[in-house]
């Protein structure tokens, strides 16, 4: 019964988040798709047109499908860190009254963001299919691996950052900076092969950066089973999560004291 009514409540909260996140704008969760393309759109402007990038990787895939393959991922992970933060303080209210697991939303805003982006992602897939791209559905599975280590990382990041936030009200601004930067440390613009050979060693230190180049390599190359240092990328994403589920229950009794 109790585990009923968490699923219940969790469902309740991941609606909630979808449909307040575009309520009373006019085209509604069109705007989920608008905003990564708009990125897709400038960043490939740029790299393309202004310093006439044309071919990445292999030297045959297209600049735009290069990145397109990378940057829908990196935005559900990146929106699930976000929200997640602040979704304790978000829902300080129902907190304060009424009794329930704190950490379902968290669960939620991560469960919340990977939907609504990946949706825009399997468009994205669709399009670059049909556009005369060929992905491979053989790494699929790879994919699949690539996407749920980095929902698992979210969420661990989400209960650890979510529970300090409720007293250290400056983590929402400094996170974003800090998002800005995995981004630029992590091949979404460009592929690792074109870094120093020292810097991709280094590259391997940083979970995002491995599951990202996976996932791309999984679609174009059809890889399909990880590699080692993908294993431990994805093994570290569960001890983050184990990390963040302690820290945030330790503190979840005080949170009423401090919303």
């Amino acid at each position: 019964m109790i585990h009923a009514r968490a699923w219940w409540l969790f469902l309740r909260f991941a609606q909630r988040e979808v449909t307040n996140r575009f309520a009373g704008s006019l085209l509604g969760g069109v705007w989920a798709f608008v905003h990564p393309v708009a990125l897709l759109v400038i960043y490939t402007f740029v790299f393309t047109t202004v310093f006439k990038v044309r071919a990445v990787g292999d030297g045959t895939t297209p600049f735009v499908v290069f990145l397109a393959l990378a940057l829908w991922p990196w935005m559900a992970f990146s929106e699930a860190v976000m929200r997640a933060s602040a979704s304790v303080v978000a829902n300080g209210a129902l907190v304060k009254k009424i009794p329930f697991a704190h950490e379902l939303v968290v669960y939620a805003a991560v469960a919340a963001s990977f939907a609504v982006q990946l949706a825009g992602y399997v468009l994205v897939l669709v399009v670059v299919a049909f556009g005369g791209h060929a992905l491979h559905a053989g790494g699929l599975p790879l994919v699949l691996f690539a996407l749920a280590a980095l929902a698992t990382l979210a969420t661990g990041l989400g209960l650890l950052l979510g529970a300090v936030h409720v007293f250290v009200r400056d983590l929402e601004q400094g996170l974003g900076h800090a998002l800005m930067l995995l981004f630029y440390l992590s091949p979404i613009l460009y592929s690792a092969a074109m870094l120093p050979e020292w810097l991709q060693g280094a590259m391997l230190l940083n979970p995002v950066a491995v599951l990202l180049e996976a996932a791309r390599a999984a679609l174009l190359q059809g890889r399909a089973l990880p590699t080692a240092a993908e294993l431990a990328a994805g093994a570290f994403c569960v001890a983050v999560l184990v990390l963040g589920r302690f820290v945030f229950r330790r503190l979840s009794p005080h949170f009423e004291e401090a919303l």
